[in-house]
């Protein structure tokens, strides 16, 4: 999960100002912003326009940043398209859950247009307050959208959260959909959270179905300072693949027949495909744990007396995804006496054990 935490400085923006006349307020504010937005460019974030910088985490996730009018403004046709999206879905699925998005969407619009409005209100004054030492603030935000492993599927997941102890309020929101086939007929899921506004306040939102393709799924969580230079963190994701997952299949390659006249090591090794790498080894022998590695090895040596016995040699692989499948052979342990033997059957069918010819 992407954290961030500050001490007296949560977003853009924060100018210590006593009796500074507004002008020298707007000059050590651009320093501070100039400083801060230097240091998130070395992070990896680019400026895309003015007031949005932006980064790619992974293909399909990307990590926005606003600030001032033109960055929420920016943000507000990006709610907007986001809102069309849902409702086209909603058109051709009408769920009450679609229409809770429909909703969710509509109220962080709103807010949105309200962040504008302070925007242009904290460019005008050129100014912020804050006592340094006495404020703590700490937020975070995640988005991820992926398939299943363990069962064919598609997850959205989104949180954000938001915590002060200086008065300072945030607004989070939080909204996943996911989308699978199954049947042949489209199924889709849609959960949101938010926004909410607060100095200690969360949202959180995860869609997750089992089906087939056709399918996809997205997620999207913000997370905005309302009482400070507004500015604004979100984060979406989005995928379109739900491959199928293999069955774990497991066997043992190794001999089935162990002679023994000297000390002889003998090792076996496990070979598993499918389910979800990586996997882990539980070896036993007759029931009795033995080995937890790919493979195992045991070392035979010659009896006192000559034996012949029959024993089960069990292996369990568990995936990373909590599936588990086992197997077992039965392997032949002959040892002969020691010094050497070979068995004799008498004719009454007594077994003795004589020297080998």
């Amino acid at each position: 999960m992407l954290k961030k935490l500050c001490i007296a400085c949560l977003l853009l923006c924060l100018v210590l100002v006593s009796t500074t006349r507004p002008a020298r307020a707007r000059e050590a504010q651009k320093a501070s912003n100039d400083d801060l937005l230097s240091q998130l460019q070395a992070e990896g974030w680019k400026i895309v326009k003015n007031g949005v910088l932006q980064r790619e985490l992974v293909p399909g996730r990307v990590e926005s940043f606003v600030f001032g009018p033109e960055g929420f403004t920016w943000k507000l046709q990006d709610l907007r398209q986001h809102l069309r999206n849902v409702q086209r879905e909603l058109q051709v699925r009408p769920t009450p859950e679609l229409q809770q998005a429909v909703v969710g969407f509509r109220k962080e619009i709103a807010s949105t247009q309200k962040m504008i409005q302070l925007a242009r209100a904290a460019e005008d004054l050129g100014e912020t307050s804050i006592d340094k030492v006495s404020c703590s603030l700490s937020f975070s935000y995640d988005a991820t959208a992926s398939y299943g492993t363990s069962v064919q599927g598609t997850f959205g997941n989104a949180s954000a959260s938001f915590t002060g102890n200086c008065g300072f309020t945030g607004q989070v929101y939080a909204t996943a959909y996911s989308k699978v086939t199954v049947a042949g007929a489209p199924t889709t899921k849609t959960v949101t959270d938010g926004p909410r506004s607060g100095a200690n306040v969360t949202a959180s939102a995860y869609a997750s179905l089992n089906g087939g393709t056709v399918c996809e799924s997205t997620s999207y969580a913000s997370m905005t300072s309302s009482s400070l230079n507004p500015s604004s963190y979100t984060i979406s994701a989005s995928n379109s693949i739900c491959p199928a997952v293999a069955t774990l299949t497991v066997s043992i390659n190794g001999p089935t027949y162990v002679g023994a006249d000297v000390c002889t090591t003998t090792t076996w090794t496990a070979a598993a495909t499918g389910g979800t790498t990586p996997y882990t080894y539980s070896w036993t022998w007759n029931g009795t744990a033995a080995g937890t590695a790919s493979s195992y090895s045991r070392t035979t040596c010659p009896g006192t007396t000559y034996s012949d016995t029959f024993n089960t040699l069990g292996l369990t692989v568990n995936d990373s995804a909590s599936h588990t499948k086992s197997t077992s052979i039965s392997v032949e342990v002959e040892k002969f006496g020691s010094g050497g033997g070979c068995l004799a059957i008498a004719a009454d069918g007594k077994v003795t054990t004589l020297p080998c010819p």
